[in-house]
């Protein structure tokens, strides 16, 4: 079994009608469950009132946009403009070690 999303921004009030070309792509489905969200964008200016907004989750299974606007706020915020930025403030970096020892006998 397999768990699919198929998302969009909706183009018309029938968001099931927007989806059913990535549905049929799936071909036989167990489940189906629909839901929409409003998406929200900051409408005050952060170098008036120091209030830092994000956007609504995109509609990216990936959250790349959500991803790329988090580093646009630290850009605003510090001042620094770079991408790797994000990186270097989470430690992304995993120790397999422990993972893959395994006790031979």
């Amino acid at each position: 079994k397999f768990i699919a999303f198929v998302t969009t921004e909706a183009e018309t009030d029938q968001p099931e009608e927007d989806l059913k070309p990535g549905i049929d792509l799936l071909g036989s489905v167990n489940e189906k469950f629909y839901d929409m969200y409003d998406r929200f964008e900051p409408c005050n200016d952060h170098e008036v009132d120091g209030c830092f907004i994000s956007t609504s989750y995109d509609p990216t299974t990936h959250f790349e946009i959500t991803v790329k606007d988090v580093v646009g706020m630290y850009s605003k915020i510090t001042g620094k403009h770079h991408f790797c930025l994000l990186f270097q403030i989470l430690d992304l970096s995993v120790d397999l070690s422990a993972a893959s020892a395994t006790t031979e006998e």
